[in-house]
């Protein structure tokens, strides 16, 4: 009697975790000739005119926008970077970082923003003060 009771509790139990184990490892009972598909993950957007500085980069890395549009950088990693002009030398001395003045950001903590007005057309790069060998975009104004 105990025997039967305990495959009962087991059945059960198996029954009961069964599907949310399918859920939690992505299981459908779909096939895989024809039948539903996985959802796909959710991708963070990016506005036209925005940028998010995360796992030290900038995504995207090139942006094209129209004169008159302001960008907005969204400092989304711990601990800081910066939005620099200008450009950064590779060479066998190492980087060197070469700013140009038009904006600068100074050093951004996580969560805050910096933005800056294109009013002029042309291709104006930045990089990272603190990790220029990596970090470098580029905005394109029409």
């Amino acid at each position: 009697m105990q025997r039967q009771r305990a495959r009962s509790i087991v059945r059960l139990g198996a029954a009961l975790f069964l599907p949310f184990a399918l859920v939690a490892c992505g299981s459908s009972s779909a096939s895989s000739t024809g039948g539903a598909k996985p959802a796909a993950k959710p991708q963070a957007t990016v506005a036209g005119n925005e940028v998010q500085i995360k796992l030290i980069a900038y995504k995207p890395a090139k942006r094209t926008i129209t004169k008159g549009t302001t960008v907005t950088w969204h400092q989304m990693d711990p601990g800081f970077h910066t939005v620099t002009s200008g450009t950064v030398e590779q060479g066998a001395a190492g980087v060197t970082p070469k700013p140009d003045g038009m904006f600068g950001s100074g050093q951004l903590a996580t969560g805050k923003a910096f933005s800056h007005q294109f009013d002029t057309a042309g291709t104006f790069t930045y990089f990272c003060e603190i990790h220029p060998a990596t970090m470098r975009g580029e905005v394109t104004v029409r």
